[in-house]
């Protein structure tokens, strides 16, 4: 009985550290992901991430880059005029901003309200992930009470088997 209880106690440690382990992988990841190839990007690159991300005023759900309607087409030579002048992206986008309105830039802020776009889905997923690793233990606890068969329990499989031979 003692020597199952420790081995069950050290299979718990490997079940803790694996997960600890797949969330170090995962943070890990998540962090490579997002901070990407931070290197410098050429005119050409910088224009077309631009044109990506500013919605195109007469198009429907369309950034400029995708579209190729004539004030798409204005707005894509202006953002290579622009970049080539030596202005910063936050510039560039300010400028359309000002001019067409918030609505414009197809990527929402990352600061303020609008920051909760980006953040409530991932603490939305890690409470939930949180919730089902808690019901897990405690449906695996209520088992680890029950494993074990009582007395009463044995006498009482012993009946059934001799009402069942008897029939």
């Amino acid at each position: 009985m003692a020597a199952a209880r420790e081995q069950g106690s050290f299979g718990a440690q490997w079940r803790w550290l694996s997960w600890v382990l797949m969330a170090i992988v995962a943070v890990a990841v998540l962090v490579i992901a997002a901070t990407g190839d931070q290197g410098p990007q050429s005119d050409g690159e910088r224009v077309s991430e631009l044109a990506a991300t500013i919605r195109c005023p007469q198009c429907r759900g369309q950034s400029v880059a995708e579209s190729n309607v004539t004030i798409a087409r204005e707005i894509r030579a202006d953002i290579r005029t622009r970049v080539a002048a030596g202005e910063s992206d936050d510039e560039i986008r300010q400028v359309y901003i000002e001019r067409f309105g918030r609505s414009v830039v197809l990527t929402p802020d990352a600061t303020g309200f609008t920051g909760l776009v980006w953040i409530v889905p991932v603490v939305a997923a890690g409470m939930a992930l949180a919730a089902v690793s808690l019901a897990f233990q405690r449906w695996r606890a209520e088992a680890a009470e029950i494993a074990e068969a009582t007395d009463e329990d044995r006498a009482l499989v012993a009946q059934l088997r001799a009402e069942r031979e008897q029939t």
